[in-house]
């Protein structure tokens, strides 16, 4: 019997979050309340982010570890926010996650697909949570999101997500995190 197929031997919340070595994250939902605002043909459609998430974002990346955007939403709103945050912009506007998570594993040095987190809030990353090893949706997230997850965040969407997840990676004792603090 292999050890996920033994609750007792399974890895613990803990442990998973310590294991990490590649994040994805959702755009819409989860660094913002899902909300958009047409301000007319000049900007057109915008978005409100936590700057906080950003810095947890930018120090999660400078711990070492690849934060990368994998959503659906393609728009110039997302495209100028990750290019402000220095994150890659390939899978911005994807229709397929589950895909789009093994290419990007795939281009980190083939990172095991159970040390992928990826966080968000639809039924569309409900999947991709049962793929990945932590699965963790923000508070508000999509009834099946919050029913596959591994973690459920006190967080909603745009309420400082990221900044939590960090935080819970500090806690589990992620060694990059732990160096990085030191």
């Amino acid at each position: 019997m292999s050890a996920s197929a033994d609750p007792a031997k399974a890895p613990s919340l803990a442990q998973r979050l310590a294991s990490v070595e590649l994040i994805t994250f959702d755009i819409d939902g989860t660094l913002t309340d899902a909300t958009t605002w047409w301000v007319g043909e000049g900007a057109g459609w915008v978005q409100r982010y936590s700057v906080r998430d950003g810095e947890a974002i930018l120090r999660l990346a400078r711990a070492g570890l690849p934060v990368v955007p994998l959503s659906r939403n393609g728009t110039e709103a997302a495209r100028r926010r990750m290019e402000h945050l220095r994150r890659e912009l390939d899978w911005l506007g994807v229709k397929d996650k589950i895909a789009a998570v093994e290419a990007i594993a795939a281009r980190h040095g083939g990172v095991a697909i159970e040390r992928v987190l990826h966080i968000g809030d639809g039924p569309d990353d409900a999947a991709v949570f049962e793929h990945v090893g932590v699965g963790v949706a923000v508070a508000d997230a999509h009834p099946r999101a919050r029913e596959v997850a591994r973690l459920v965040l006190d967080a909603g969407g745009g309420q400082r997500t990221m900044e939590e997840l960090e935080l819970r990676m500090i806690a589990a004792e992620h060694p990059k995190l732990v160096e990085s603090q030191a």
